[in-house]
């Protein structure tokens, strides 16, 4: 399955599946909506033909630029480019599905065969002849048909009797056909058999003879009734009456994939050294769909056991361990990374008033919405503790400034979404969620700690400490981060300076932040800054590259109807003057019952909070005690 992931603009973090072609732009008629002032209304072409998406410029202002390359011509896009229109960026990103195969069919006969007059024939060698135009149009059209055939076939068990059938197409005469895998005569693992008119057929013993020698010479063998010296009972060959048959190594390049035979029980139509010429030439077409469906079949393999991992593991030990380079022993290793840590304030008093299946259910639909953001943004997650969740970045693959930006766009997506979840739990009459969310940067030991019996990979250090001790003073809304980490991200952080925080087990005070804003791509802020207009709840979540902003904010307020007035602890009742609205944009999933407008505002800078110095908060901690301390 192929998706574009939206990085940027107003429906940044929206997935978008791609079943068809689709016309991206910013008209509301496009079937890729792109709510872009810069983008032209119909700008760019994505084609999909079922098994390859093309991108190509549909005559835009500013062009369509794919991994930062203007868009000359139509182009091929794969996993993981980017695509440009306007000011939006869109990841193409590929998800597959795993197939099992098939079980053994076939029993060998290891007594030795007469091959001395036999028919043998080089595969290299009857690829490179040359041929008579006659010939040469018979090939052709047996490798088209067989090409065209074979091309949709993606499962691998599938691919095996469909390759069968195709040689049942080219040859009329053929009665049997079998295919079996592998590069050693010993070690063949047949995977399928088919007879004409009757399907799967059983219990086909063939020569272990046959099967060596054109395994290690390479080369495709004819056998014929006639050659008497072809047919004895350690082939099994006169007890099933066959008359002529045909084995050919199924190749890729110098590859050996396994081996195909096809025979036949009627003599007055044996096959010939043409029918074995033209045998190799369509088993070479064969094996390339076989070596892709084999190929697709491990990316899926492998696809599934690492987000199996996934579940359990941190993602990079998942990597590891997939890649083979995962080490069980027990230690660890020193690394520079960003730590995580979030919970719910008040949730033991919460939890007293529900019924312990509701807490259960409560919990699963809140990390639903919290993991997502953090593996999406490269983090891992290292524990649950009840309601509160560790995550890590940077360990071991990340630089310390990657991280931490990976890390604070994860936890301002984090509080956005639990503001689209509170609106659906709203509407059920449901508890409100306040999470707070604290974040540290510095060096920890990373590794296998437990017993020699049981053992858990984690994060350890005073640098993991840190984080959690800021976490614990975290207020609803509110994501605090060390000077660590405000000074990893490089100036590309807004926010404010909080007064100095005492906590346990440290004898100076700790200088935090409370961070509200975060510059990505192409100038524009990821924000979470809660807001009221009127009285009535609101979030400004974006800070779009043309300085005009995206809100989200019930769908029965009028949100131009007010000013806006910030709704934080740390900076609270600062207007930010009345919006304007340019367009209400296309609801989300995530967004619960909130709609997403996108409005401007006289004040860019949001009364300087997106300045370039970080404001200062003048309100001491016990003014901004978390609520619900009872926690």
């Amino acid at each position: 399955m192929i998706e574009l992931v939206f990085l940027t603009g107003a429906r940044a973090g929206e997935v978008v599946p791609v079943s068809k072609t689709l016309i991206g732009g910013r008209s509301p008629e496009c079937s890729l909506e792109v709510p872009d002032p810069n983008a032209s209304r119909q700008h760019a072409r994505f084609m999909w033909d079922g098994a390859e998406l093309t991108v190509a410029d549909n005559g835009s202002s500013n062009g369509t630029y794919v991994n930062d390359q203007r868009l000359t011509a139509p182009i091929k896009v794969n996993h993981g480019d980017i695509v440009r229109l306007g000011e939006t960026r869109l990841r193409v990103q590929s998800r597959n599905r795993h197939d099992t195969q098939s079980s053994s069919i076939f029993s060998f006969k290891e007594a030795e065969a007469d091959l001395s007059q036999s028919i043998v024939l080089s595969v290299s060698e009857i690829r490179n002849q040359t041929l008579s135009v006659e010939a040469l149009t018979v090939r052709l059209n047996a490798i088209i048909q067989v090409s065209k055939a074979l091309a949709n076939i993606t499962q691998l068990d599938k691919v095996f009797g469909g390759i069968l059938e195709r040689m049942f197409d080219v040859f009329p005469q053929a009665d049997r056909g079998f295919l079996m895998l592998g590069t050693e005569a010993g070690k063949l693992e047949p995977k399928a058999m088919r007879q004409r008119d009757k399907g799967v057929t059983e219990n086909l013993s063939v020569s272990n003879t046959i099967c060596r020698k054109a395994l290690e010479s390479k080369s495709a063998f004819l056998f014929n009734s006639q050659n008497a010296g072809d047919f004895d009972q350690g082939m099994s060959i006169v007890s099933l009456r066959i008359r002529s048959a045909m084995t050919i190594p199924l190749m890729v390049n110098d590859e050996i994939l396994g081996l195909l035979q096809i025979d036949t029980p009627d003599s007055k139509r044996a096959f010939t050294l043409e029918d074995l010429q033209l045998a190799v030439a369509v088993c070479h077409q064969a094996a390339i769909a076989l070596h892709n469906a084999q190929l697709l079949q491990r990316v899926e393999a492998e696809t599934t056991m690492r987000n199996n991992l996934k579940r359990f593991l941190p993602g990079p030990l998942a990597e590891q361990l997939v890649s083979g380079k995962l080490e069980f022993e027990l230690g660890g290793k020193n690394y520079p990374g960003t730590i995580m840590f979030s919970d719910i304030i008040g949730f033991t008093t919460m939890s007293e008033t529900l019924a312990p299946e509701q807490v259960v259910a409560l919990m699963n639909r809140y990390f639903d919405r919290m993991v997502p953001c953090i593996e999406q943004n490269g983090g891992s997650i290292d524990k649950f503790m009840g309601d509160a969740i560790m995550a890590v970045w940077g360990i071991p693959f990340d630089k310390d400034e990657l991280a931490a930006r990976h890390a604070i766009e994860a936890a301002l997506a984090m509080q956005c979404g639990l503001a689209g979840f509170n609106s659906v739990l709203a509407k059920d009459n449901g508890p409100h969620l306040g999470m707070g969310i604290g974040l540290n940067t510095g060096t920890v030991v990373a590794g296998n700690i437990g017993s020699s019996n049981r053992t858990e990979y984690t994060v350890l250090g005073d640098s993991v400490n840190t984080a959690q001790r800021i976490e614990s003073a975290a207020g609803q809304t509110q994501v605090l981060i060390s000077a660590a980490t405000w000074a990893a991200l490089r100036g590309n952080s807004y926010g404010l300076a909080m007064p100095p925080l005492k906590v346990k087990n440290k004898a100076e005070p700790l200088t935090v932040y409370s961070v509200r804003g975060l510059k990505i791509l192409d100038d524009e802020v990821s924000l979470h800054l809660p807001v009221t207009s009127a009285n009535n709840q609101a979030y400004l979540i974006r800070r779009l590259g043309d300085r005009t902003f995206i809100v989200l904010h019930k769908s029965d307020h009028d949100i131009c109807s007010a000013p806006l007035v910030t709704a934080v602890a740390e900076w609270p009742g600062v207007e930010l003057g009345v919006p304007e609205m340019i367009a209400l944009l296309p609801t989300q999933t995530a967004d619960g019952t909130y709609l997403r407008s996108h409005i401007r505002l006289k004040d860019e800078s949001l009364h300087g909070l997106l300045g370039d110095s970080p404001l200062t908060c003048d309100r001491d901690w016990d003014v901004m005690q978390r609520s619900h301390s009872s926690k």
